[in-house]
């Protein structure tokens, strides 16, 4: 309790890692960080089960930032294709929940079920129920992806940077190499050996003795974290309990497991290796009764979701008003020049 009397608190940001994060000693050996960010994770976990709770979930954290009640589909193209295969979006109630059929929406677990040691369970809360590995995708692409291991593109195979599967491993496409890179790195950091990422990776491990793929690595630093990410990331941490530290700060694989330099997004770390131009960002009042003010040197705009990750409203300037709303809690997604994106949360009373 003490924890969320400190995140709702009025604040004022120095590109702070969140308060989820206190107490953790970023400046240590790699392998002490990832133990105490396990501990962390694994002490605020709370299990969703498979049905209705995923579902409840996915209906909420995958929503299309940029439409009206329609989930993003992971592995997905393009809306102009025919071919659901490769559609982006799907309608949020088009779900495949036994009725079978194409054209729906099911569950993908991104680190496959039966890779895992045990497989993952789904018959009730426990591993194989984590929404942080679950992602809505397109049934047939579902299907055809199955438990393949993940591979980096082939010359001459993969030319127009889609999801394909070939010489049974899947390159999930461009857009999507380094959420799955931070989920993958997630899970393992969770459950350990139970979801070891070298069995989900046709790649070999040079930068690491901790069974972390080269691949997985370089994913997370080439595809920067999207807004999508982000709002996903806070939307599963308030039905869940726990955060995606890759997505709040990639440069924390770094640390862990080294590889080339992944962006780092906190002040606290600029010390540790790394230059960083601060950023400052002020957010008042907060609570609020009306409307909040935003601080911040590189300020470009900020978008407003409630917490279900329902967008409100876009291409905000530096004032936002709360007052059609209702009391509750909201995510400010805030756009700065050098391209980065912080999500805060405001608290309407």
């Amino acid at each position: 309790m003490k924890k969320l009397i400190l995140l709702f608190a009025p604040f004022i940001l120095l590109a702070q890692q969140p308060e989820y994060y206190e107490g953790i000693n970023f400046k240590q050996e790699g392998s002490k960080i990832k133990q105490e960010l396990h501990d962390l994770i694994n002490s605020t976990h709370q299990p969703v089960t498979y049905t209705p709770g995923v579902w409840d979930i996915l209906s909420e954290s995958d929503l299309d930032l940029d439409s009206e009640r329609r989930v993003l589909l992971i592995y997905g193209f393009t809306d102009d294709s025919t071919d659901f295969r490769e559609q982006r979006t799907r309608d949020v109630d088009n779900k495949n929940q036994g009725g079978g059929g194409t054209g729906k929406w099911e569950r993908e677990h991104v680190f496959p079920k039966s890779l895992a040691v045990p497989v993952l369970e789904t018959n009730y809360p426990g591993t194989g129920t984590d929404a942080h590995n679950l992602r809505a995708v397109d049934g047939q692409t579902n299907g055809s992806r199955s438990n393949n291991p993940y591979r980096e593109k082939v010359n001459g195979i993969d030319t127009t940077g889609q999801a394909k599967l070939y010489n049974k491993a899947f390159y999930p496409g461009d857009e999507w190499t380094g959420d799955v890179a931070r989920i993958i790195m997630h899970m393992y950091m969770h459950y350990g050996l139970e979801t070891d990422p070298q069995k989900v990776a046709n790649d070999k491990t040079t930068s690491n003795n901790d069974r972390v793929p080269d691949m997985f690595l370089r994913w997370n630093v080439l595809d920067k974290v999207s807004e999508f990410e982000k709002v996903r990331n806070e939307v599963i941490a308030a039905k869940q309990g726990d955060r995606n530290p890759f997505i709040d700060n990639p440069y924390l694989a770094t640390l862990i497991w080294g590889g080339e330099k992944a962006e780092n997004t906190w002040a606290e770390l600029e010390t540790i290796n790394y230059e960083y131009q601060q950023n400052i960002i002020e957010i008042s009042p907060n609570p609020t009764t009306d409307k909040v003010m935003i601080n911040a040197n590189t300020f470009v705009k900020a978008n407003l979701y409630d917490i279900n990750g329902r967008l409100l409203g876009v291409d905000l300037g530096k004032e936002v008003s709360l007052s059609q709303y209702p009391a509750g809690i909201y995510i400010l997604a805030i756009h700065l020049k050098d391209g980065n994106i912080v999500t805060k949360k405001v608290i309407k009373k």
